[in-house]
């Protein structure tokens, strides 16, 4: 009786975790890019001081490299722009809209996935990405 109680619960937890959606949630599978702006929205809030100060240079996330490696990376790399300076509101103050703060690198001729202050991550075409406020030092 306890072998079959042991398959119902785990059973009951694997189909608990199946509902679950991951960071945006709704539901919807996020693409590679969406997942890696969310990552870099972490790392920047993990590399903002105390003071609210935003990172200046890529080597301030060099103590989250290995928590945030796949944003670490793509900034090192530059196949994602960190527009320095600037700060991502924390997962509790989340709202839609805000400067940008992160972008693909081809965004500005392209269009492409977009990190906004405010946490949220969304595709822009290039003439929306060129036309919208962008974040950092002022």
């Amino acid at each position: 009786m306890t072998q079959a109680l042991r398959k119902l619960v785990i059973g009951c937890v694997l189909l608990v975790g199946a509902g679950c959606s991951g960071a945006g949630g709704g539901g919807a599978t996020q693409t590679p890019q969406e997942l890696t702006l969310h990552e870099v929205a972490d790392i920047i809030r993990s590399a903002t001081g105390p003071t609210g100060k935003g990172p200046t240079k890529v080597s301030d996330f060099d103590k989250f490299a290995s928590v945030y490696s796949r944003a670490y990376e793509a900034a090192k790399s530059g196949e994602v722009v960190v527009i320095w300076g600037g700060t991502v509101k924390g997962e509790g103050d989340m709202a839609q809209g805000g400067d940008v703060i992160a972008y693909e690198k081809d965004a500005p001729a392209n269009g492409g996935y977009v990190l906004l202050t405010s946490g949220e991550v969304k595709k822009m075409s290039a003439a929306d990405f060129n036309a919208a406020p962008k974040g950092g030092k002022k």
